[in-house]
């Protein structure tokens, strides 16, 4: 017998809150998406910035049943019959609760073990974590195929991440890939051999941090807000109406989602 398709598990995740993890988690899920592929969300953030952005009034209601603690509460649970589908084609979402902040004995592998309940039905699970460093935070690190870090450039984003660095290798067993998002990048200062930008930049390559493929580096742009505050599409073409056009920004988003899938990804106009 064939075995089922493996979910490709990501998890946005940083003790330091106002880094974009959700942004981004938003803008991933869409993209891929968009890509033909099938997306699963799973919010955990007890600010349930993630599940208020995909989930209308109707959708919300449900997950007082459905939902991330729901589906960690047992077991024998299976994963996939806690998501609820979005408004959105092609995704799904496993909505947060507070709830979860009564789960803080929880096996720290719990979720791992409930992922294969994914396997086959869709084909990338993106967990958006709460800017803590628990439990809740370590069952989605022991999940994730991989772990992406976004920095933005200060001192507190790069003293955070020098603590993920020491606690990651020894908390998360058989830790795979855990990669720091370099969000904010401007790419008019990449030939400046000094400036705030390329301060932070040498601290992480120095300290060895294993940064993401500068493809991938988000831009400093405020039309993240447009895109995600007001729910308008995103394009890399200059002639889709009510989009918000930012090549710099849809080919970042593209080229994350393509370190997640074996073959090139069918790139979308608009999403």
């Amino acid at each position: 017998m064939e075995k089922e398709a493996k979910t490709t598990v990501v998890s946005l995740g940083f003790i330091k809150g106002g880094v974009g993890k959700t942004n981004i988690a938003i803008l991933l899920a869409k993209y891929c998406a968009a890509a033909g592929k099938r997306v699963v969300l799973a919010d955990s953030d007890l600010n349930n910035s993630l599940s208020f952005y995909f989930l209308n009034k109707e959708m919300m209601e449900r997950t007082r049943k459905l939902n991330l603690a729901a589906a960690l509460s047992d077991e024998g649970n299976d994963l996939s019959s806690f998501a609820v589908p979005t408004d959105t084609p092609g995704v799904d979402l496993i909505a947060s609760t507070p709830y979860l902040a009564d789960m803080r004995t929880l096996s720290e592998k719990r979720l791992k073990r409930l992922v294969p309940g994914l396997y086959g039905k869709y084909d990338i699970l993106i967990i958006d974590c709460h800017p803590t460093y628990d439990n809740i935070v370590l069952n989605t690190f022991h999940a994730a195929d991989y772990i992406i870090t976004p920095v933005l450039k200060d001192l507190f984003s790069y003293n955070a991440a020098m603590f993920m660095s020491e606690v990651l290798p020894r908390d998360v067993e058989d830790l795979k890939s855990w990669y720091v998002l370099i969000n904010g990048y401007n790419r008019r200062y990449e030939e400046a051999r000094s400036g705030r930008q390329s301060d932070f930049i040498d601290l992480y390559r120095k300290g060895g941090f294993p940064l993401t493929p500068v493809e991938t580096w988000l831009p400093w742009t405020a039309q993240i807000h447009l895109v995600v505050d007001y729910h308008k599409r995103l394009t890399c073409m200059k002639d889709a109406p009510g989009a918000v056009y930012n090549p710099a920004l849809y080919h970042a988003i593209a080229e994350l989602a393509g370190c997640f899938f074996e073959g090139a990804l069918e790139a979308p106009g608009v999403f």
